[in-house]
């Protein structure tokens, strides 16, 4: 329609339109009738452990939260931890939340000893049932402070100032880029060390073991068999998080090879030693790995699956998981995050880790139809998980026997196909494998 109004008002019309338009993308869709396709293999939920949990028997899950990209501050996983716990019916909180500034062991190997390594915040969430979830929320943001700070000019200067609001966002998006590629440069070694320390203080005890205040490193010699053995064990990540967390799976593989090696370290040995006989179910939202993975080479050991993880496997002691879970949840309208095909867990992850991937696919933002296109928020699509209904009740009950949330389909993958393509593959070294340096 053509505008007789002046130039100025014609604008603020415009603007009008665009901020409808973007109102309504911001809108929460119905479930029932947005996309959500599930494909893969089963997997447990946080509620596994607690089906048999009585006052008399009481049981513990542990669930590590990490974020993506972006400065991030202390707490910024409390909505999700909120609508888990209550999902979970642990209608009580601690009033306490322990803190722990994390520190590089003495004997780091990768960064200066004792360097500051990012913080750990320490929840717990009970019911009168028995039931108690411990949450560590790592935080390792401001480990690229200095990174993101090199950028800064870019929004207060000349360029900054004159830039069109929708540009400006964009621009926005594009310097977020900092993190990863910090992470894939020299920033790497010490978030993998700060990640590093989030799983060895899981493993320190129970809730009652943990400083209400601390900043200290977390050694492997004060970590207890017994709270990997009974004890169910989950990650939650997002966006760059997914690939800070597996990295140091395999760096965590890697670290228990050396100690078995070295007899002085025995002592060190008797947590990460029960994580051979261990299922961990790892939930990644808006994961990044086959970006992320680009001009990587695969790991020194792929496609060898059944020597390490099928039942009497002739490697079966060298793996490092019984099994690791992967559920990757994404949005199609989310430009940031993609699914994992078969092929790349069979081609880009360890077979040590003995992985088996479950594909999600979720329209958490709303669709807008427009004139000649279609449209939907990409900062929902990226964020918007931990306000799904579909994502948490995967997340707290898994998908076994029960059917999929309401909404949902699910392909599940044939047992006799289960396994991954045991063609072997040429070693070859690979920077972000447990070639690394350990921390």
């Amino acid at each position: 329609m053509l505008c007789l109004m002046p130039l100025a008002g014609c604008g603020s019309i415009g603007k009008g339109v665009a901020e409808a338009v973007m109102a309504k993308a911001e809108e929460k869709p119905a479930p029932e009738t947005t996309l959500c396709e599930i494909t893969g293999p089963s997997f447990a939920g946080l509620d596994a452990n607690f089906k048999s949990a009585t006052p008399a028997a009481p049981k513990t899950t542990r669930l590590i939260i990490v974020h993506g990209i972006g400065a991030q501050a202390l707490g910024y996983s409390e909505r999700q931890q909120r609508n888990l716990a209550l999902k979970l019916g642990l209608n009580m909180i601690d009033p306490q939340v322990k803190t722990i500034g994390l520190r590089a062991p003495s004997d780091a190997k990768t960064t200066a000893p004792n360097v500051a390594l990012g913080s750990l915040r320490i929840s717990r969430f009970t019911n009168t049932t028995g039931a108690e979830l411990l949450t560590f929320e790592l935080t390792y943001s401001d480990l690229i402070d200095t990174e993101r700070k090199a950028l800064a000019y870019d929004d207060v200067g000349t360029s900054g100032k004159v830039r069109a609001s929708l540009n400006r966002s964009l621009k926005g998006l594009i310097n977020s880029f900092t993190d990863p590629l910090a992470y894939n440069g020299s920033r790497g070694d010490v978030i993998r060390g700060s990640m590093l320390q989030a799983f060895c203080w899981v493993a320190r005890g129970t809730w009652g073991d943990y400083p209400a205040a601390a900043t200290e490193a977390c050694n492997w010699r004060d970590t207890q068999r017994n709270v990997i053995q009974t004890d169910d064990i989950l990650l939650s990540t997002h966006s760059l998080g997914s690939r800070v967390a597996l990295d140091t799976m395999q760096t965590l593989g890697a670290l228990r090879d050396a100690l078995g090696n070295d007899a002085r370290a025995r002592a060190a040995m008797q947590a990460l030693d029960s994580l051979r006989d261990k299922d961990i179910t790892f939930f990644m939202l808006a994961n990044q790995l086959p970006l992320l993975q680009s001009g990587e080479p695969p790991p020194l050991i792929a496609k060898q699956n059944e020597q390490y993880c099928a039942p009497n496997a002739a490697k079966i002691r060298e793996r490092w998981f019984k099994s690791l879970s992967i559920i990757a949840f994404s949005d199609p309208n989310d430009i940031l995050s993609y699914t994992i095909p078969q092929s790349f867990t069979s081609d880009f992850m360890d077979a040590r880790l003995c992985a088996h991937t479950t594909n999600v696919v979720v329209s958490i933002a709303q669709e807008v139809s427009l004139a000649v296109a279609s449209m939907a928020s990409p900062q929902v699509a990226h964020t918007g998980y931990e306000n799904d209904e579909r994502v948490l009740n995967l997340m707290t009950h898994g998908l076994g026997s029960a059917q999929p949330p309401a909404g949902c389909s699910w392909l599940q993958t044939a047992p006799e196909t289960a396994a991954v393509d045991p063609s072997p593959v040429k070693p070859v070294a690979r920077r972000t494998d447990s070639n690394k340096k350990l921390p």
